[in-house]
């Protein structure tokens, strides 16, 4: 006991020496027993080293498993989101078919904090396995669902899974390169996703011709290789805040209230923001409620972490002495709401504003989704090509996301191909800020944080989507509502229907289409008219959704002027090795 004690003294002492050496204008008033190494002394190789990587057999198929944990923690969610349709109609659940999704986000937002921090702590192998062991299950429980409510259970758990899946193999690999070239190699990660990113149009063929529920089990297959690869190859050595502390010791000091009032707090706040208007009135007690708790539960969370916590679950050392990192998740905030305006309203475009035909709904969709990867790898690249110019590059990627994604308001029915290349560049944008956010903040945060450090870009990003989905869908839904019935019922009398059955023909057309024919007066052509009327209300209440993303573009804009450079620590630091 009275070692323990003056071992805590000691590191308390030499870490209190670091801070008082590096930052005399004592901006840290407080640090944690738990120390983080702001020297980063426990490095494989020093930040004068010659930065050679010891890429050995067993490094080698660890980080391609890494990058194949990054793939499984995303396709889930890609593959759902491209297939709602197909999953409401088997399974049920059509009035609520986007809380599929919303669960997976919700679910990985959530824990992605306080998984991230237990990483730091003890570690990345034993977390990731069972981390991974997680989304398997819920990948299952999804694939063989029958009823709605075991779908959105599925979903829960493979978000859980995912956010340590995915926190894994942006800090794993990082830590296992040079600092200056942590933005090379992520964006071969990032690349990596490259065979999935025609989502859309497996999800849609596989729907339409088989069964969605071959695209879940795809997921499966890829998420047992990818589990199978981490146990056999990956051994990281990571740095750690322990400093060689037991197991038995760090458990008596994990921040358990902290971890609590976090992943309360954002599971409220996220099941209100999205229940807002979609299932339940924002007016509703159900919603206030929750978003009121949720929202006082985070701000005692950032109370406690901030004022009282002995052992915080974010250590202060994160942003002490810049202000790069918090600048770099407020940008990740801002992308992450136009990422999910494009996630969710782009495959509703190409189904409800052109011809849903299968195969030209996925045709449409390749070019935007292959853009945004390519937009995320060549950042990430560029930030370690163009050494210094981080601020430049984020500045050109939020400026062509806001403006080709704001331009998208101009789409109409009788513009398809304009669609497709305004949200080509969109997506190169959007990409271009999301995951390049989360390398600048890597690349400042010590070696002992780097998990912390992405847990929160994550959740950050998912929290600013789901306020930007909710935002975008009650716009949406607000302006669709009045027109939708009002522009059917227009197009099909303007086409010759009778206008004593203008009601029944809107009525039926948008509720049980197949009965169509039974309407009185009705043709061919009539149908085909309310049709395209049913085109050009989605093509204009989603023209509203594009224009309010300007606002959040800009906001992004505005962040990306104020982001300090990063030139001084992209030095040839490695901070770990597989063994």
């Amino acid at each position: 006991m009275a070692s323990t004690i003056a071992d805590e003294k000691q590191i308390h002492q030499v870490d209190a020496q670091h801070v008082e050496r590096h930052h005399s204008d004592n901006e840290l008033q407080k640090v944690s027993t738990l120390g983080v190494d702001l020297e980063n002394r426990d490095a494989v190789k020093g930040d004068n080293s010659d930065g050679q990587i010891n890429w050995t057999t067993k490094q080698i198929l660890a980080t391609i498993s890494l990058s194949a944990l990054y793939v499984g923690s995303q396709i889930p969610l890609y593959f759902v989101g491209g297939s709602l349709g197909y999953i409401s109609a088997d399974i049920g659940g059509a009035d609520a078919a986007a809380w599929l999704p919303v669960a997976y986000a919700l679910s990985l937002a959530a824990v992605a904090p306080f998984c991230g921090y237990l990483q730091d702590l003890f570690g990345r192998r034993n977390e990731t396995l069972l981390g991974g062991l997680v989304l398997i299950a819920g990948v299952i429980v999804l694939a063989t669902a029958k009823t709605f409510g075991q779908g959105v259970v599925g979903m829960c758990l493979a978000g859980a899974g995912a956010a340590v899946g995915e926190l894994t193999a942006l800090a794993g690999t990082s830590e296992l390169v040079p600092v200056s070239k942590r933005g090379l190699y992520l964006a071969f990660v990032t690349f990596s996703i490259l065979p999935f990113c025609p989502y859309l149009m497996y999800s849609e063929l596989l729907g339409h011709y088989h069964t969605w529920r071959y695209s879940i089990w795809i997921c499966l297959i890829w998420n047992a290789l990818a589990w199978i690869g981490i146990a056999v190859f990956y051994f990281p050595e990571s740095q750690t805040r322990a400093h060689g502390r037991s197991t038995s010791d760090l458990l008596k000091k994990i921040d358990y209230l902290g971890g609590s009032l976090s992943i309360a707090g954002l599971t409220l706040f996220l099941v209100a923001m999205q229940a807002g208007g979609y299932s339940h009135p924002w007016t509703s007690a159900y919603v206030l409620v929750t978003l009121i708790v949720g929202l006082l539960l985070i701000v005692a969370f950032c109370v406690w972490e901030w004022k009282f916590a002995k052992y915080p679950m974010i250590p202060h050392e994160m942003f002490a002495g810049q202000k790069i990192v918090g600048m770099a998740f407020g940008i990740a905030f801002v992308a992450g709401m136009n990422f999910y305006a494009l996630l969710n309203f782009f495959p509703l475009m190409f189904s409800a504003v052109f011809e849903p035909d299968p195969v030209q709904i996925g045709l449409k969709g390749l070019a935007p989704a292959f853009s945004t990867t390519f937009g995320a790898v060549f950042t990430n690249a560029a930030l370690t090509w163009f050494k210094g110019n981080n601020r430049e590059l984020l500045l050109a990627a939020t400026v062509i996301m806001t403006v080709f994604g704001g331009s998208l308001a101009a789409v109409t029915p009788e513009t398809p191909k304009l669609a497709v290349g305004l949200g080509t560049m969109a997506g190169f944008g959007v990409g271009g800020v999301l995951v390049p956010a989360a390398t600048i903040a890597i690349t400042v945060t010590p070696d002992t944080t780097i998990a912390t450090c992405v847990a929160l870009s994550l959740a950050i990003r998912t929290i600013g989507g789901s306020i930007g989905y909710a935002i975008y869908y009650n716009v949406f839904v607000n302006r669709l509502t009045p027109r939708l019935p009002a522009y059917v019922g227009a197009y099909a009398v303007e086409a010759g229907l009778p206008v004593a059955s203008a009601t029944e023909f809107v009525t039926v057309l948008l509720t049980d289409p197949s009965k169509i024919a039974a309407v009185p007066g009705v043709t061919a052509e009539i149908i085909q008219a309310g049709a395209m009327g049913s085109r050009w209300a989605y093509a204009e209440s989603l023209r509203n959704v594009w224009l309010v993303s300007i606002a959040f573009g800009g906001c992004a804009i505005v962040a990306c002027i104020f982001l300090g450079n990063i030139s001084k620590y992209m030095t040839n630091r490695i901070a770990a090795h597989v063994k």
